[in-house]
């Protein structure tokens, strides 16, 4: 089909809406060489939800091996699982997620149970949505393209195409496609979408497109994607739903394949960014007091923050996106501590980038020798100031939690240090959950609710050592946080551990 406003497409409107365009990408020839067969698919949309799990069960009442039986690996927010073959006919479904270590099917808090129907030469897509406390199963039948056909598409340089509308109940969207040499002034009108609904299959040339959401009655551009490109006779699913992010559009969409999920973000979206000094005081540093002021500086414009000292976050800065230079000032004597380093903020960003110092120990002959008069001290160091950027999370799981440790303790003994988080019943030697991060780098784990004991450790030697330890307790209203490690003389054992927002 050609990009014509005389074309099918604009008299054929294809049915989805709002927040939420994912490309879904369903299998595009058949998905056996067994016409009784189906597949089954599940697409986790609910956005506190952890990761869930399906089990497909074909007689509940039979411990029968010969009976189908399977629990499918967890799916987490935005996922999609991997199509999987079954035999046609009418199965029970569970939907149901993790709250203790076991993934047993019997060990699994159920959220939804129903019966599903598997139809041959189809996909049965399980989409679950809504708020984790409430969620709903809406279950569609998208029937394969036989070889055939997709040899015909083949042949005629077309792919499939079908629109799934996750956004809102309250308003539908229009959608609108261009050529990605083109503007929304050329584009040619897709459809208007209803909530929840999946539209018939469309075929399109295969080209490099833009797509657009426009608001129906006054037609104003509320988001324009990405090039996209579609280069096989498949078949797809775009669906539009809400953005989560803090960016400027309230709507997203994500291209899923049979392998992946690609997520395009409105290009006009604006970046979230803040920064934080790990900078200690130092002796090469004599002026600094451990004060900054941070500037980020494009072709187009140039924002700075306040002061912000040791051990604290600036304020945020909401940037176009785009790339920047990065330059620190001392804020005691505007003389540049660094400057000239890249951040580069993609669109809907939201980022925190940690500033710290880098100790080397000079070997000024290169000979290997950093101790050329053998008393036991390095000769000479320098310093460097680093940056690292984390994105921050988010996730808004109600179940579990993203904890991410990032490790600025500085020693000689050590460069890397593991995380035990420590349950009532549980000791370090038991605990399944843990990690390690080196120093200047970041290492990000997902904790169940629960109370921990959060033990620092590293190795000296043949000796293991607690740098320090903490209580930490999440629950439904716990989010996202960080775990800043740092060297603190003023404690104990000369360590400590930030807790921070992300």
């Amino acid at each position: 089909m050609n990009l014509d406003k005389r074309s099918n497409l604009s008299v054929n409107p294809w049915f989805c809406a709002a927040f939420f365009i994912m490309a879904l990408m369903l299998s595009a020839c058949g998905s056996s060489d067994d016409d009784s067969t189906g597949d089954i698919r599940f697409y986790n949309l609910s956005e506190n939800s952890p990761a869930i799990y399906l089990t497909i069960d074909e007689d509940l009442d039979d411990e029968d091996d010969d009976a189908y039986e399977k629990t499918y690996t967890g799916v987490d927010f935005l996922s999609l699982s991997s199509a999987s073959s079954i035999e046609n006919g009418d199965y029970f479904y569970e939907i149901a997620f993790q709250n203790d270590d076991s993934t047993s099917r019997d060990d699994l808090e159920i959220l939804l149970e129903g019966s599903l129907n598997i139809v041959k030469e189809s996909t049965q897509l399980l989409v679950l949505n809504g708020d984790i406390h409430s969620p709903e199963l809406l279950i569609y039948n998208v029937p394969t393209i036989d070889d055939d056909e997709i040899d015909d598409d083949v042949d005629d340089d077309l792919f499939n195409i079908r629109v799934l509308n996750m956004y809102s109940s309250d308003q539908n969207v229009a959608m609108y496609m261009s050529k990605d040499d083109e503007t929304f002034n050329e584009a040619v009108f897709v459809g208007e979408f209803s909530y929840q609904a999946l539209s018939d299959n469309q075929k399109i040339d295969q080209e490099t497109y833009i797509f657009y959401l426009a608001d129906v009655d006054t037609n104003e551009v509320l988001f324009e994607s990405d090039e996209i490109t579609f280069s096989y006779a498949t078949q797809y699913i775009i669906t539009v739903r809400a953005n989560i992010s803090e960016g400027g559009s309230p709507y997203t969409i994500d291209l899923i394949s049979t392998s992946s999920i690609t997520e395009y973000i409105d290009i006009n979206s604006q970046s979230t960014f803040k920064a934080y000094n790990a900078i200690k005081t130092h002796e090469l540093l004599p002026e600094y007091q451990g004060n900054v002021t941070l500037t980020l500086e494009s072709l187009a414009s140039t924002a700075t923050t306040s002061t912000f000292s040791y051990g604290s976050f600036s304020e945020e800065l909401v940037q176009e996106n785009g790339d920047y230079s990065v330059m620190l000032t001392n804020s005691d004597t505007d003389n540049v501590i660094i400057e000239n380093h890249l951040l580069t903020l993609p669109e809907d960003s939201d980022k925190t980038i940690f500033f710290y110092i880098q100790e080397d120990s000079v070997d000024a002959d290169g000979d290997g020798d950093i101790d050329e008069n053998n008393d036991g001290e390095i000769d000479e160091i320098e310093i460097t100031i680093q940056s690292l950027v984390v994105d921050n999370s988010v996730d808004s799981s109600i179940y579990d939690h993203e904890m991410t440790s990032i490790n600025f303790i500085d020693s000689d003994d050590f460069s890397l240090v593991r995380l035990y988080y420590v349950k009532n019943n549980e000791s370090i030697d038991t605990t399944s959950n843990e990690q390690s991060v080196s120093y200047g780098d970041s290492s990000t784990i997902t904790l169940l609710n629960n109370t921990y004991t959060v033990y620092v450790v590293a190795q000296d030697d043949s000796s293991e050592l607690i740098l320090t330890s903490f209580e930490l307790t999440l629950d439904e209203d716990s989010i996202p946080q960080y775990i800043i490690l740092e060297n603190d003389e003023s404690t104990a054992t000369g360590y400590r551990a930030t807790l921070a927002e992300q």
